[in-house]
């Protein structure tokens, strides 16, 4: 049977290539993956004849001719000695994947081809017609280097200091066992590495004594696809193409912005809810859901009605707002106030801070002013007197999600101030920050941070406050210090993103970050912050490419099934596709934010 729906090396790596002397050693003291040894140098042309060959020799295969013998070869693939992988695929779907080399490339390319084309040919009889121009994929692999783990490397996290996902390739070398993943195929796959290690070690068939006595190494490769004959070579990093910071620019946040939008509409269902989770490796939407980050979808479509005017996306924030309006309860005992019930009877305080703010960005907010006063009411009821804000509305009572839902609930509140303003709000923000400044300080936490800045950057300007000022800075230039640039991390892909966590690793939640550092850079210009203003714009310009980067375009999707699923999304990082609605959503917002303060006079 074809192989369509996952993937399938036809060769293992060549083990007589791996003799002991030729590998170099990482150091165990390296504690952040380090780049090891670059991929093989390829240029444009030579990318383009090396798939000319793979072509012919598919060619050759399918009309039963002998093995094609290339009659011409550049020097300098003469001289290159390495191994290649060719992939072919249709319509998203992996047909087969060969290997060869090492050889001189032009050969090791010959042989990889011919190996994939072998497999389609003799799998069905029939199956050759799949051979007719597919789009081809070659992927070629550098030297290896082995991983300092010694046995343990099949412990948890042992190898994590070593690894960069979708850089780095792993390969498991012992007594006749031989298995890899390249960068590629696990991004691709969406596997994750202590996934990838246990398949490793599943597929080498070796007892427990022989894993023992195996070596585990890594490697990186040069990665392009054709997808048809004469076509673009389309060289990827990472499965991206990299997006420079001259992108973030008027015209390409526009686009980056209408794009999003339109595939988060796409994304709506019948109810007015939006589908949670694509995942392009398995075709497939996932049965989970959350309410609070559906509210969050609502809240960005109508943020961007409001500042397009786009009729699609109005018409989304109206249905998903109408949805969940089904769910406005009287607070028990109080007049005038309400929240938003849900039905898993969790009432959380999110949904309905969201939803005040989805009905505050609503182009024709006034229509809902009465049920969002009655919700900032409903909110305020939840602040005890320390000045913290219980999460869950009536029956539940909830204290979790303190970093989250008391910021969204500020946010909305900020909102109201502005056009309402009121000693009542006011005192809500000078109870919340004495008790979420200490909270902070002792338990900091990269998520607070984004809700609270937006919250209080929102209410420092009509209040005049400089304590409130203040503390939208305290926690901006905390969280900026956490930003990959040059001096930190050897990946330029990953400059702009904020690894909140884990030296050098960073993910879609740069953009709810950046959310955050919008608003800061906006504040510290209205204080006449000039140094601040400088340092947030960096960060905001360079947070921006890395968020725009995330998001998947044409060209990166050949391997994907179902493309309208999943171009102008958003992934959850460089080297995992899992495109939830929540990460499109604070996305498109920050992005917004992102074009109205960098350029506020280019309209």
């Amino acid at each position: 049977m074809l192989v369509r729906n996952g993937y399938r090396l036809a060769a293992l790596w060549t083990l007589a290539a791996l003799e002991p002397a030729a590998i170099p050693a990482l150091h165990a003291a390296d504690v952040a993956p380090s780049p090891g040894p670059p991929p093989p140098v390829i240029s444009q042309s030579h990318r383009e004849f090396l798939t000319r060959v793979a072509r012919r020799t598919i060619r050759d295969v399918m009309l039963n001719r002998g093995d094609y013998q290339p009659e011409y070869m550049p020097e300098s693939l003469q001289r290159l000695e390495c191994e290649a992988v060719v992939r072919l695929r249709e319509k998203g779907f992996l047909l087969s994947a060969g290997s060869g080399g090492p050889s001189p490339l032009a050969l090791a390319v010959r042989d990889a081809a011919l190996a994939a084309a072998r497999t389609v040919a003799s799998a069905d009889p029939a199956a050759a017609d799949l051979l007719d121009d597919p789009l081809i994929e070659i992927e070629v692999v550098g030297p290896p280097e082995e991983i300092p783990t010694g046995s343990n490397w099949t412990e948890p996290r042992a190898v994590d200091p070593f690894f960069e996902p979708g850089i780095h390739g792993l390969v498991l070398v012992g007594d006749r066992i031989g298995h890899r993943f390249c960068p590629t195929e696990l991004i691709t796959a969406d596997v994750i590495l202590s996934d990838a290690l246990k398949q490793i070690a599943q597929k080498s068939h070796a007892t427990p004594d022989q894993l023992g006595k195996t070596r585990l190494m890594r490697f990186r490769t040069s990665h392009w696809y054709q997808a048809e004959p004469g076509g673009e070579i389309i060289s990827l990093e990472r499965g991206m193409k990299p997006v420079p910071l001259s992108a973030v620019s008027p015209g390409t946040l526009d686009e980056c912005v209408n794009r999003l939008a339109e595939y988060m509409a796409y994304r709506q269902q019948e109810s007015g809810l939006f589908s949670y989770q694509y995942e392009p490796a398995s075709n497939q939407y996932t049965d989970e859901n959350n309410l609070v980050r559906q509210v969050g979808a609502a809240l960005a479509m109508a943020v961007h009605a409001k500042s397009s005017g786009k009729s699609a996306s109005l018409a989304a924030a109206d249905h998903a707002i109408r949805f969940h309006l089904q769910g406005l309860t009287d607070f028990p005992g109080v007049d005038g106030a309400a929240f938003i019930a849900t039905a898993d009877r969790t009432n959380k305080l999110g949904v309905t801070a969201l939803l005040a703010l989805s009905l505050a960005e609503h182009p024709d907010a006034t229509q809902y002013a009465e049920t969002r006063e009655k919700l900032v009411n409903g909110m305020l009821t939840l602040q005890r007197d320390s000045g913290m804000f219980v999460t869950a509305f009536p029956p539940a009572v909830d204290v979790a999600g303190q970093d989250y839902f008391p910021g969204e609930a500020l946010l909305a509140m900020a909102v109201q101030y502005r056009e309402k303003p009121g000693g009542r709000l006011l005192d809500a923000f000078d109870r919340a920050i004495g008790f979420y400044r200490e909270y902070f300080k002792g338990q900091p936490s990269p998520a607070f941070v984004p809700w609270q800045v937006q919250a209080y950057a929102a209410i420092a300007q009509p209040s005049q406050r400089a304590d409130y000022m203040g503390y939208v800075f305290e926690l901006t230039d905390w969280l900026a210090e956490k930003q990959l640039n040059a001096s930190n991390c050897p990946w330029p892909d990953l400059w702009g993103g904020i690894a909140a966590h884990q030296a050098g690793r960073c993910g879609v939640a740069t953009a709810s970050y950046l959310e955050g550092f919008a608003d800061a850079l906006a504040l510290a210009r209205y204080a006449k912050d000039e140094k601040r203003a400088a340092k947030y714009e960096r960060v905001v310009r360079e947070a921006a490419r890395f968020v725009m980067q995330l998001q998947v375009r044409p060209e990166e999707a050949y391997y994907v099934r179902s493309p309208q699923d999943a171009v102008w999304g958003i992934r959850t990082s460089p080297a995992l596709n899992h495109l939830r609605i929540d990460h499109c959503q604070h996305a498109l917002i920050a992005l917004i934010k992102t074009r109205r303060v960098l350029f506020p006079d280019d309209r």
